[in-house]
């Protein structure tokens, strides 16, 4: 299957893997992941899947406050990765102690949306940077212990 690895936000396979997320975003500016650590976020972890030596996917997450962490940058190049990476946070953040997990996707990206709402995520009310974006929608999913 996928073997999984944290890794720094300076990792070259990690920066690849966002640069191809931005391209298939259509964003002509790149996000800079340092810029997340500069902005206030509080990244808990960064996390690659990794298939025949090859990076194939990659999430980030975030502390949101003390119950909430968010799904950032989840990008996979193959079927079945998303689903492995998404595991891989919300185990994380169950063992970390949170109770819920948010996310945002842009409305256009009808592919992780359907992911998201097909991995028990439901919709929720507009947060952050997303408040007032009418490109995005917000989801939002309780963890079980």
């Amino acid at each position: 299957m996928y073997s999984m690895t944290e890794v720094p936000l300076s990792d070259p396979a990690l920066l690849a893997l966002f640069k191809a997320l931005s391209d298939a975003l259509g964003h002509t500016a790149q996000e800079d992941p340092q810029q997340l650590l500069m902005n206030g976020a509080d990244v808990l972890v960064a996390v690659l899947a990794w298939h025949d030596g090859k990076a194939v996917g990659c999430g980030l997450l975030l502390k949101f406050n003390d119950s909430t962490a968010e799904i950032k940058r989840m990008y996979s190049r193959q079927p079945g990765v998303g689903t492995a990476v998404l595991a891989y946070l919300e185990n994380y953040a169950r063992q970390h102690g949170f109770q819920k997990l948010v996310g945002a996707a842009r409305i256009i990206n009808s592919k992780a949306v359907n992911f998201y709402l097909h991995k028990g995520f439901k919709k929720c009310a507009s947060y952050g940077k997303y408040k007032y974006s009418s490109q995005s929608i917000c989801m939002e999913k309780l963890l079980s212990s």
